[in-house]
């Protein structure tokens, strides 16, 4: 499973989104992460595009939320 989830990483690393924005910088995140945010708000957006990365930063940063609490 850990190369499997290593080499879909190497695929998305290679591509552009329709935004143009080259995957991981901080703005690509951004905007995936505001586009997310307002699904869950009931808009509806279109997902397509959206990759594991942005899923993992999310997931990163609510463990880093919840070291902070109980620190």
């Amino acid at each position: 499973m850990k190369n499997l989830i290593r080499r879909l990483r190497k695929l998305e690393g290679r591509l552009t989104d329709a935004t143009g924005l080259l995957p991981h910088p901080d703005a690509w995140f951004a905007f995936w992460e505001d586009k997310l945010d307002r699904s869950m708000n009931g808009e509806d957006v279109d997902m397509t595009g959206f990759t594991l990365a942005v899923i993992d930063r999310i997931v990163e940063a609510g463990g880093r939320e919840q070291r902070a609490r109980a620190g």
